[in-house]
């Protein structure tokens, strides 16, 4: 899939990655988190046991550790791993997580001790999905944008609008595949018509600082269709995302459907800014809201609006986009993530 890149290379090497070798795998969004042992041999990565928590339910992270833990017992499922990777939404800094999206404060060193767990480590959630980009199967990837048919390469471009807006980038290091962790959704807002212009100008009164995140995730579609019925003077009707779109696929409320299709085409623009940044030669489109856009997305704007670059148009009609189902894919990622970390 990957031009010159060697999966069971990144994957296959590492000082504690023996044939067989068991740990504990974790996705932990803004919503919910999903936990899972997670074996690799060979150089392929498999998950056993895993459970989905609602996140809101639970007054920190090492208590969902200590629930997967007593439910792993329960089942008798093997023992409890030593070694965790946690792929959560946010960025480290010292012992802390930086992140305003999860339902509670995360210290490192906390969350280890609470949790009994013996080598915990906090990555990014949307750089353990990209290191699981080159696991999925290129039929399991639905074409958005066919691009010069030649598939998944490299580097290639993840973007998830959910609870937030993740961004990623893999990357070939020598043959093999690495993954550049980046903060695009928190850089600014670009507006590229008059209404968008006139959306930023309302969430800058709101916010202040308009970051990207502000509308091309969960709540910001919301802050989307607010800012839209201000600037139609109606009162808005709907409360959150899923009641939003449904409205607009029953053909219940046309602003809602206006707002949808502007979501998509904005979120276009965005990802075909970020792929003339990077020169990446595909992106992929994950997240939580993806699924559930996806008929808005394969109307034609978001491709018109991330083909729209001036000059590198005919550049970025080479590049294929891809959207992918999120899954397990965050527990595979965390685990190759910990495999290239400590390849021998």
């Amino acid at each position: 899939m990957f031009e010159g890149v060697s999966v069971v290379d990144v994957v296959g090497r590492g000082e504690a990655h023996a044939a067989g070798n068991r740990l504990l795998a974790a996705d932990v969004g803004g919503t919910y988190a999903r936990l899972g042992v997670v074996e690799t041999r060979d150089g392929a990565i498999a998950v056993g046991f895993h459970r989905r928590y609602a996140c809101a339910e639970f007054p920190g992270l090492a208590a969902i550790l200590r629930r997967f833990r007593e439910e792993l017992d329960a089942e008798a499922a093997g023992p409890f791993p030593a070694t965790c990777v946690v792929a959560i939404a946010g960025v480290l800094q010292g012992d802390h997580l930086l992140n305003s999206n999860l339902p509670w404060k995360v210290s490192l060193a906390d969350t280890r001790a609470e949790a009994g767990i013996e080598h915990l480590h906090l990555i990014n959630d949307f750089e353990a999905l990209a290191w699981a980009l080159p696991q999925i199967p290129l039929a399991e990837l639905q074409v958005l944008g066919a691009g010069d048919g030649g598939g998944l390469s490299l580097p290639a471009l993840l973007l998830g609008p959910g609870t937030g807006l993740g961004a990623a980038l893999v990357i070939d290091q020598g043959g093999h595949a690495g993954v550049q962790p980046s903060e695009a959704g928190h850089a600014a807002l670009a507006a590229n018509t008059p209404l968008e212009l006139d959306v930023v100008r309302l969430l800058q009164a709101r916010f202040g600082h308009v970051d990207s995140e502000r509308v091309f995730s969960g709540p910001g579609l919301m802050n989307l269709y607010q800012a839209l019925c201000e600037l139609r003077g109606v009162n808005p009707r709907w409360h959150a995302p899923a009641d939003l779109v449904d409205a607009a696929d029953e053909g219940r409320d046309l602003l809602a459907a206006e707002c949808t299709a502007l979501f998509c085409r904005w979120l276009g623009s965005f990802a075909g800014d970020l792929a003339i940044t990077f020169r990446a030669r595909s992106v992929c489109l994950a997240g939580g809201l993806t699924g559930h856009l996806d008929r808005y997305l394969r109307q034609g704007g978001f491709m018109q609006r991330f083909l729209d670059k001036g000059v590198l148009s005919d550049t970025l009609r080479e590049v294929p986009v891809f959207t992918i189902e999120h899954g397990q894919l965050g527990l595979i990622g965390a685990a190759a993530w910990h495999a290239a970390r400590f390849a021998s």
